[in-house]
């Protein structure tokens, strides 16, 4: 008895080692508020480039970006993993506050924040942002 109790807990032991627990939870999608956006630059996956300060455009921008949900993969790099991807730079004035990524992986469309996660986003929508920038 004594020997099955200890390959029980040896059993117990090595799955919270290896992790069979639970995967960390990404955190929701922020960004800055919109009124504190003066301007969203966007290079697109292929290389075509182009700054936005719309008031109204830059609203839409956030509201698209923060309708993308959450996937179960954290973001542990500088840059996405994709050869090809876009990037959206949120500027305050002069100063980046920060840079969202954007890419394909199959049929899907993803938007990825350094070191915080990856969300899955409609990709259509997406593209009619990109190409609403006036």
């Amino acid at each position: 008895m004594g020997k099955r109790r200890l390959l029980i807990c040896f059993a117990v032991i090595a799955m919270l080692i290896t992790g069979c627990g639970e995967k960390p939870a990404v955190p929701p999608l922020e960004l800055p508020d919109a009124g504190q956006i003066t301007d969203v630059e966007v290079t697109t996956i292929d290389g075509f480039s182009c700054s936005c300060s719309d008031r109204e455009w830059i609203g839409r921008f956030v509201s698209v970006i923060s309708s993308a949900q959450a996937t179960d993969e954290l973001s542990v790099q500088e840059h996405p993993a994709s050869d090809y991807y876009g990037e959206f730079s949120i500027s305050d004035g002069d100063k980046a506050i920060e840079t969202i990524y954007y890419y394909l992986k199959g049929n899907r469309g993803y938007v990825e924040k350094t070191y915080q996660g990856i969300y899955e986003i409609d990709m259509e929508e997406l593209k009619s942002l990109i190409r609403d920038m006036n």
